[in-house]
């Protein structure tokens, strides 16, 4: 199993996430917390939906992790280098985060 798909796998298991189609085109499934999509893969990295306070209030840490791409000032998202079991982790902690920080943004 590829960390991507491990990644799919452990992250449709978190409590209210289904697995669908993404939104944004060819995607792998994407993550979905209600009607709010929270992410998607890229081959071997995965965008996950923070939301801007959320990459506001995460900015140190995110500069810190050198796995970790803001998408452009403006973006809702982060992207995620999955080389390994550690990025899996890590991206499956920004999606717990994620679940919070969209909550209540059509996220029913």
């Amino acid at each position: 199993m590829t960390p991507a798909d491990a990644f799919l796998a452990r992250g449709a298991m978190l409590r209210g996430i289904r697995s669908a189609p993404s939104r944004f085109g060819t995607h792998p499934p994407a993550l979905w917390l209600g009607s709010r999509e929270i992410a998607h893969l890229h081959r071997d990295e995965v965008d996950v939906r923070l939301t801007r306070v959320g990459i506001r209030a995460l900015r140190a840490e995110l500069l810190s992790d050198a796995r970790i791409e803001r998408r452009r000032p403006s973006s809702d998202w982060v992207r995620i280098r999955l080389r390994g079991e550690a990025d899996v982790e890590r991206a499956l902690e920004l999606t717990r985060t994620a679940i919070r920080r969209n909550r209540g943004r059509g996220a029913v």
